[in-house]
């Protein structure tokens, strides 16, 4: 059977019978990075053209990431998106409707949300109304941190992996091997990778001690869609236990946007304002900015060799744009942390000197 035969007869199959004669048309969507394929199905029925979108994954049914993540004993073997898909309805979280699935093709049906994602949003705004459509996010993300932390469901599998130390240590060597060696065309030595790695290790392990909550893992602005006037999230099938402000960072100190400090500020004040009375942070303002500006040196490094790792080994070079943006985050979290000194004991402090002296000695992008 053709690649286009097998998607029109997995859409015929997962619609209501009166709709199945009518013709259908199957189109390649973008996929961004990931290995997952993505196409819209457009059925005209009636005059009244209705859309789905299909899921299509690599290798048969599953989806691990490509980056280490270690699931625990007793985990469920079933499709990790449809599992946290599920999770995420069951806490009124905004997420697309599963119509159907092929395991042995590993296909999903999906509600289609449409094209506007909050980057699109955003691009045609500035000043309140900017500030209104992350805020409304913001809400979101509250909503979701809230209602996980309330209503957990031991079998999603966010409780059977988490952002360990194994996995933040991985990504901090992934921007020393792609966005250092690989960028520059050079090696650091060994002295200096070991200096590299003992920060990094330590970096890792303050955040892996902070406040555990959901974590989506990839909270960026290409991942919520705005869909009859909320945001929906997609892209969640990675989602782990992990630091609390992980997501918030990855929406304020994203790749494809970049916030002035007085909207950052801005923002930031609105989700401690959003907390709950209960939350660690609530009364810790200063640690809450600590760890926001700690985790966005590690997203980012990450990220900047991310870029970096996928023009390289995967021939795609469109996301090189967002490399400078990424720095610039990296820039002002070295900034942050070097003009609030009194918010990090001695030993923190060597680590993010030295990390800071490594990454400055190798881009020029960073002072």
């Amino acid at each position: 059977m053709d690649h286009q035969t097998l998607l029109t007869d997995f859409v015929r199959q997962n619609i209501a019978p009166a709709l199945r004669e009518a013709p259908i048309n199957i189109e390649k969507l973008f996929g961004q990075a990931s290995a997952r394929q993505y196409f819209r199905a457009t059925l005209n029925a009636d005059n009244e053209p209705l859309t789905y979108v299909i899921m299509k994954m690599p290798q048969g049914f599953a989806s691990p990431a490509e980056e280490i993540t270690k699931l625990k004993d007793g985990a469920p073997q079933e499709f990790p998106f449809l599992n946290v898909q599920a999770y995420l309805k069951k806490i009124d979280v905004p997420v697309p409707e599963v119509y159907g699935q092929d395991a042995e093709n590993g296909l999903l049906l999906l509600q289609d949300l449409g094209g506007q994602s909050l980057e699109d949003v955003v691009s045609k705004t500035s000043g309140e109304f900017r500030l209104f459509y992350y805020k409304k996010v913001i809400d979101t993300l509250l909503h979701l941190q809230t209602q996980a932390q309330q209503n957990p469901d031991p079998k999603c599998l966010v409780n059977f992996r988490e952002f360990n130390t194994d996995l933040l240590d991985w990504e901090f060597y992934h921007f020393l091997e792609y966005g250092i060696e690989d960028r520059k065309m050079m090696k650091v030595s060994d002295d200096e990778r070991d200096a590299f790695r003992n920060a990094a290790h330590s970096i890792s392990l303050i955040i892996q001690n902070m406040p555990k909550s959901f974590v989506h893992r990839d909270f960026q602005s290409r991942n919520l869609m705005m869909h009859g006037y909320e945001f929906y999230l997609i892209d969640f099938q990675d989602a782990l236990t992990g630091p609390q402000l992980y997501d918030l960072v990855a929406l304020l100190r994203d790749s494809y946007i970049a916030l002035s400090e007085a909207e950052l500020d801005a923002l930031l004040e609105h989700y401690h304002a959003g907390l709950s009375e209960n939350n660690f942070y609530k009364n810790k303002k200063e640690q809450l900015y600590r760890d926001f500006f700690l985790i966005t040196l590690q997203r980012k490094l990450k990220d900047t060799g991310r870029f970096q790792f996928i023009h390289t080994v995967k021939g795609n070079s469109m996301f090189l744009e967002h490399v400078p943006t990424s720095l610039s985050h990296i820039q002002h979290a070295f900034s942050w942390l070097e003009n609030n000194k009194s918010c990090l004991d001695n030993s923190l402090a060597e680590a993010v000197n030295e990390l800071h002296k490594i990454v400055r000695d190798h881009l020029d992008e960073i002072n």
